[in-house]
């Protein structure tokens, strides 16, 4: 099993992690609906971005790692390899969303 961040943490912070972890967890839904929401290439890479890194802090590295490879593209207005990028994201999205 994979490091979690709060590995190094008291065990009171470990659990209040924990809480905040889970609560990213359930709200992975919300956040692919603003990637798929965004009006505009900028709103697509700030979302991205913003998932990026929040997902990084809470250790779901290959949704993290996922999310900035379609910054990347999306930066670079690279559209046909976008649409796989943002498919192998919401494939990611939805397995760390289950419970």
């Amino acid at each position: 099993m994979a490091a979690s961040p709060a590995d190094d943490l008291p065990p009171e912070t470990r659990a209040a992690f924990a809480a905040l972890r889970e609560k990213f967890r359930v709200g992975l839904p919300a956040r692919w609906n603003e990637i798929e929401q965004a009006g505009d290439p900028a709103a697509l890479c700030a979302a991205l971005h913003r998932l990026a890194g929040a997902a990084g802090s809470y250790g779901f590295d290959d949704i993290g790692r996922a999310a900035r490879a379609a910054e990347q593209l999306a930066s670079e207005d690279r559209c046909a390899a976008l649409d796989g990028a943002l498919e192998a994201l919401r494939i990611a999205l939805q397995a760390a969303a289950r419970p």
